[in-house]
């Protein structure tokens, strides 16, 4: 079984840009450069999973946790409606950097909330970043965010409360860099994880089948779904070259990261044990391979 750290071992590195107050070289670094495509290509499947969760547990406000949430652009996607190019070009327009950080952080909040949003979404946040979670937390992004390395800490005793009565779990990239030890102090935190969805995209680099054991402890089911999309174009011609190497060992094919020369995710999706064999989820996959 290859484990995490040799396959980041192979991997580029964009530390620098996740703990700057602005987001700016985030989004210089990662879409410019290599084409980071996932939160926008998984919108339409997160969208089925809401509609889907709506449907079957309806509620007038559904409480989603974006677990690596760096500067909130998942929310920026789904609930805000706005495109990685809109993004891009809102966050690095010469007039928006001469301002100071903090009328860059007011441009921001009303560029965003100037059209209408999905006011159903409240995204919480969970990330290492101090700075990423402070940015989106202040831009409203994010209701509440959560600053924690649950790899090596507890989750700090304030955060129960936000993470009580969660809704749904998204991810677009964190596995890998998290294990199965950070999914189990947040289902241990939520209060009412027998009924938590879940969305998870992973690189298809790495075993996801690690999870298992505790997905199983709270009573929930990983089920590994047809759908795979780009994530963000290799770096370089090692990183390709490594990355193809650790998919091939694990007996998959890496057709398809070699002729599209991007990394590619699939979508799992976890669901409390009491929904299989229903047609709500029969119906829910069937959608997710239409999408």
């Amino acid at each position: 079984m290859i484990s995490n750290q040799e396959v980041n071992k192979g991997k580029s590195k964009f530390d620098d840009i996740y703990n700057l107050d602005d987001p700016v070289s985030y989004y210089e670094s990662l879409c410019l450069q290599t084409k980071y495509e996932l939160p926008e290509l998984a919108k339409s499947y997160f969208a089925t999973i809401i509609d889907a969760y709506l449907k079957y547990q309806p509620v007038s406000a559904l409480k989603i946790l974006d677990l690596g949430c760096s500067y909130g652009i998942n929310a920026a996607v789904l609930k805000f409606n706005r495109t990685i190019t809109e993004l891009y070009q809102h966050y690095t327009s010469p007039s928006r950097l001469e301002l100071t950080k903090t009328l860059r952080r007011d441009l921001d909040y009303h560029w965003l909330h100037q059209s209408s949003f999905d006011k159903r979404l409240q995204f919480l946040g969970l990330d290492i970043s101090e700075a990423a979670i402070d940015y989106s937390v202040e831009c409203k992004l994010l209701e509440a965010g959560i600053c924690a390395d649950l790899e090596n800490q507890p989750l700090p005793r304030e955060h129960y409360s936000t993470l009580r009565d969660l809704n749904l779990l998204i991810s677009t990239g964190c596995v890998g860099y998290i294990t199965e030890v950070t999914f189990d102090k947040i289902l241990a935190a939520i209060g009412n994880p027998d009924k938590l969805w879940s969305g998870i995209f992973v690189l298809r680099v790495f075993d996801f089948s690690k999870f298992n054991r505790v997905f199983d402890k709270y009573n929930l089911v990983p089920l590994k779904t047809g759908v795979k999309i780009k994530q963000r174009k290799f770096s370089s011609v090692s990183e390709k070259k490594h990355m193809i190497e650790l998919i091939e060992q694990q007996g998959l094919s890496a057709e398809l990261e070699n002729n599209s020369d991007y990394l590619l995710a699939e979508l799992f999706l976890i669901v409390p044990r009491d929904l299989l064999e229903t047609t709500e989820l029969e119906t829910l996959l069937s959608e997710l391979e239409l999408t």
